[in-house]
This record gives structure tokens, sequence and C-alpha cells, in this order.
């Protein structure tokens, strides 16, 4: 099976990867709907990207993918811990760093930390985390970058502080999505898009829907319509609970009080978290 992910090698997301599709050939793309649409185009059989963060949100690039340019499912959830590093060339003090490169949600990720060690560093952003490390490699001293251990280990770096995110429950939603329809709602989750009509309480009439069949709406976020200006899309969680029926009813009568909807798929969660 060949498996496409958020590239290069070295990032948390390859790390996903590997633990959702062990075994599998995996292939690392450069953006998130470069990933995704290679699944689209039939160049992968399943693809793995972030989705969301729980210091950052929703990562809008893979959700905004997801809604409107790909007929893509989710299989399945991981929630992975981050644990950020600092990483430069060996020797590097971090008193002497004078530029942090790295991801633009990992490096708010580490504000606090860069505040209180390196207030006057420049910061960049680059495409990902493993990115970012490369480059130190090939940098002057005085350049660091945050990113995964791993990476480090790649590129013959030196890590010189671990943990360094703002808090320990810093983690990451990964999916693992295909082709395949499953919207048999025998699983844990259900997400699902939909927009509403303009008009006074139109999103009320909607979420009130989940109350009248007693459903778990356990996220809730917004993302804009393609070429609507004003107009918005919104992603939510449904929480399964052995009410399959409920949900299918509710989701039937959604589709057809909104202007758009999607189903995105039923899907299980494996919570890394709760490994020690």
């Amino acid at each position: 099976m060949k498996v496409a992910y958020l590239g290069p090698r070295g990032t948390f997301t390859e790390m996903a990867a590997k633990i959702l599709e062990k075994g599998s050939e995996t292939i690392p793309y450069h953006s998130f709907s470069e990933a995704l649409m290679a699944v689209e185009k039939g160049e992968a059989d399943e693809a793995v990207v972030p989705f969301e963060n729980s210091i950052e949100g929703v990562v809008n690039g893979t959700a905004d993918c997801l809604i409107f340019d790909v007929n893509l499912y989710i299989q399945e959830l991981l929630i992975l811990p981050i644990r950020q590093c600092l990483i430069a060339k060996e020797g590097t003090k971090m008193e002497n760093i004078t530029r942090i490169l790295s991801h633009p949600h990992a490096i708010p990720q580490c504000r606090e930390f860069i505040e209180k060690y390196m207030p006057h560093a420049e910061l960049v952003t680059e495409s990902s985390t493993a990115e970012a490390i490369r480059k130190v490699s090939e940098a002057e001293y005085g350049t660091a970058g945050i990113g995964a251990e791993c990476a480090a280990e790649m590129y013959g770096l030196s890590v010189l502080a671990e943990g360094i995110q703002n808090t320990d429950n810093n983690f990451t939603q990964f999916l693992r999505v295909s082709k395949k329809k499953n919207l048999e709602y025998v699983r844990e989750k259900v997400t699902m898009c939909f927009s509403t009509t303009d008009e006074p309480g139109a999103l009320y009439k909607i979420l009130d829907i989940f109350s009248i069949f007693d459903i778990n709406m356990s996220k809730i976020a917004s993302r804009p319509m393609r070429n609507k200006p004003m107009e918005y899309v919104f992603l939510i969680d449904l929480d399964v609970n052995n009410n399959s029926k409920d949900i299918e009813d509710a989701i039937k009568l959604i589709e057809r009080k909104s202007s758009f909807c999607k189903n995105l798929g039923c899907y299980d969660v494996r919570d890394n978290r709760l490994q020690k």
C-alpha cells in the first residue's frame, strides 16, 4: 500500500504515518493538498495529514482541501503527543542563537520558551519542521530549528532542549483518509460540514437538530466558503455513542435544510496520549 503524507522526512506527520500505516510504503509530499490530491488521483492508496493541534487549532489547509477539493473519507484519527525540540549544530550555545526556523504552527507552540531564553532571535517560518531542521544543518552557527528529535538524528544535529512547547498537553490530531466511503455510523466519531441559508436563526435551527436527537457535538469550527465572500462552512464532529440511527436521521434532515452539506466519514480514534 502506498501512503502519502506531508513531508519531507523527519516530520511529526511522518511519525504519525508510520504509526497508522505500519509496514506500508510512505511517500512524502510538499503540502497538505498535494498529499490528499495524490489519493484523489490514484497515485497513493491513503494519505496521512495533520488536522488539528491542541494549541493552534484546526489546520486550515487540511480542512479546506477535504471540504472543497477532494472526495475522500476519514478512516481513522490518531492523537499524537507533540514534544518540540530546539535543534542546532553541535557546540551551539543557546545564548548565541540569532535565528530560529520552524513551521508556522510550531513556533507559537514554543513561544514561552523562546521569549524566556532567546527573546531577540529572528523567527523564520518554513514549510515543515523537518525542512527547518534541514536548513539548520546547512546554515552558519547561530541558527537553530524547532522540530522532532528524529529530525535532529537524521541531519546529524544536536538537541539543545527538548519538550520546549508551552504546555505538556500539546498534541496533534492526524487523519488517515482514503476513497473508501464509510458512512455506516458504527464507529466512534462522525465529521461533516455544512453551510446555512443567509437568514436569521439559520445556524441555530441546524444545531438544534442535534439537541432534538440527543447527539453530542464535540467540535465546531468555521471556514470561509470558496468564491462566496462573507459566507461560511461549519465543520463539526459528532460522537456516535451507539445511536447510529439517530445520527443517520439527523444528517438526512441537515442535508435537506442546508445549502451545502458534505459527510467526511465515520471513524475510530487512536489516542496515543494514553500510552505510557
